[in-house]
């Protein structure tokens, strides 16, 4: 997803880069950690934080765009409503206009398109913690890993 050029878009682009898309398929936390060496355990840590920066900038590209869209949305109903105040039937009520509002072809669009937007943040989202909770169990599992390393060379110094 790819935010709109704004201002404030632009400037940020100038100092940062956005993350790239990893050229990895989505990682999969292997059923038994123990089995992998370290070298995969680090290889496939590293994977998993890769994936951790791109989906959490393309989650907060996809809550900007729903922001956006949710305040064009708000806008446009503003507008629509009133426009249609001025050809009010006399004792309209107010739930009646915005009912009326509501139905119009340009409210319904942008509704879609606000519906769409916060859908993909959605789905973003859903990646985003996918590859976050693997990340942290492959970091759990370094943590569990460095902490016995100690141990097992005491051990060894003693059974030689």
């Amino acid at each position: 997803m790819i935010v709109e050029e704004t201002p404030e878009m632009n400037r940020f682009l100038k100092t940062f880069a956005l993350p790239e898309k990893p050229h990895s398929l989505l990682p999969v936390v292997p059923r038994n950690l123990g089995d992998i060496s370290e070298a995969e355990l680090m290889s496939l840590y590293s994977e998993f934080m890769s994936w951790v920066n791109y989906a959490q900038a393309q989650l907060i590209a996809a809550e900007i765009v729903e922001e956006r869209e949710l305040n064009t949305f708000e806008y446009t109903k503003a507008c629509t409503l009133i426009e249609q105040w001025g050809n009010k039937i006399k004792g309209e009520l107010v739930t009646i206009a915005k009912a009326k509002r509501d139905v119009e072809d340009k409210v319904q669009k942008q509704q879609e398109a606000y519906t769409q937007a916060r859908a993909y943040r959605k789905l973003v989202e859903t990646v985003f913690d996918r590859c976050e909770r693997g990340a942290q169990v492959l970091s759990r599992e370094l943590s569990r890993r460095i902490s016995l390393a100690p141990k097992e060379n005491r051990a060894a110094r003693f059974i030689a």
